[in-house]
């Protein structure tokens, strides 16, 4: 009898637990009426408005380019102290994993921009004026400092520096030191480089025409990690187009070149039994298709 009694004390407590929870829910359900959408609309005050435009006329935008490497509250943290600015800029965290960082003083500010590129655990971060949002160039360019090595010396004329670095981005800076007794020229160009761009490292190049090509490499100053199969710096290897089609011992070469306690004689090493199976598979692969191609041809011939 005294089971009956508490079965039907738990019952009734289930029930009224269960309508207060639906109530909860009919209640929040009414908030979302539209009530006062349709009266006359409010304004914040002059003065919260000035205070808005002030904090953003010295704001910058940050963002981290390989999506699977984008960590907001990582960027919040780690960016001040790489500019030496912990405790003098304000930050806030956006909904598109954006961060605003705002600054006191117009030099700060300025000093950032000006020790572009920035890296979040090696990967590239771009970073912007808040005044420029809604442009199509926002967050779209990093600064680059870019070497150029092998370019002979007759060809270390500023038009044609200034050319090969137009193939990288556009060029702001050209710079060619003279090679002296105890050090060796130095060619370099600055360009902002277009981030959905993929990096180019070599390249042969027809400079002057009816002359031998010149077989030039770049250097990017700041650059960290990027895909090692196309370039791109919103990805890693792992995740490229390229990556099925490499081989296994293409695959084990590539994760030991890209291992950061790998000596650098291994690495260079390594990348280069990489880049030579690369080159003897891509002959293959030719080779086979030349094959394919002729057993085709002899086919039709046979049948015909």
């Amino acid at each position: 009898m005294q089971s009956e009694e508490q079965d039907q004390e738990h019952d009734l407590s289930h029930q009224i637990y269960h309508q207060q929870d639906q109530m909860k829910t009919i209640w929040r359900a009414m908030q979302e009426l539209k009530l006062g959408a349709d009266k006359p609309r409010w304004s914040t005050r002059e003065e919260t408005q000035a205070s808005f435009e002030k904090d953003h006329k010295l704001c910058l935008v940050a963002k981290g380019l390989n999506p699977d490497h984008r960590n907001a509250p990582g960027l919040k943290i780690s960016l001040p102290k790489t500019w030496q600015l912990v405790g003098k800029v304000e930050s806030q965290i956006n909904d598109d994993e954006t961060v605003n960082f705002y600054f006191k003083t117009e030099h700060h500010l300025l000093m950032v921009l000006g020790n572009q590129p920035y890296t979040y655990r090696g990967w590239l971060v771009a970073i912007d004026r808040w005044s420029n949002k809604g442009s199509p160039s926002f967050l779209k360019y990093i600064p680059f400092k870019i070497r150029i090595l092998g370019l002979p010396d007759t060809y270390r004329r500023h038009s044609i520096v200034e050319d090969l670095g137009s193939k990288l981005g556009h060029v702001e800076e050209v710079t060619i030191v003279e090679p002296t007794s105890n050090r060796p020229a130095r060619v370099s160009v600055k360009v902002l480089f277009d981030v959905d761009n993929e990096i180019t490292l070599a390249r042969t190049i027809d400079i002057i025409k009816d002359q031998p090509p010149v077989q030039l490499e770049f250097r990017y100053m700041g650059l960290q990690k990027f895909c090692t199969l196309c370039g791109s710096l919103r990805h890693e290897y792992e995740l490229c187009q390229e990556f099925p089609k490499m081989k296994q011992s293409q695959y084990e070469l590539m994760d030991k070149g890209t291992n950061p306690y790998t000596t650098a004689e291994e690495r260079k090493a390594v990348i280069g039994k990489y880049n030579t199976l690369r080159r003897l598979a891509n002959h293959l692969e030719w080779r086979s298709l030349c094959n394919w191609s002729q057993h085709k041809k002899h086919k039709q011939q046979w049948d015909s």
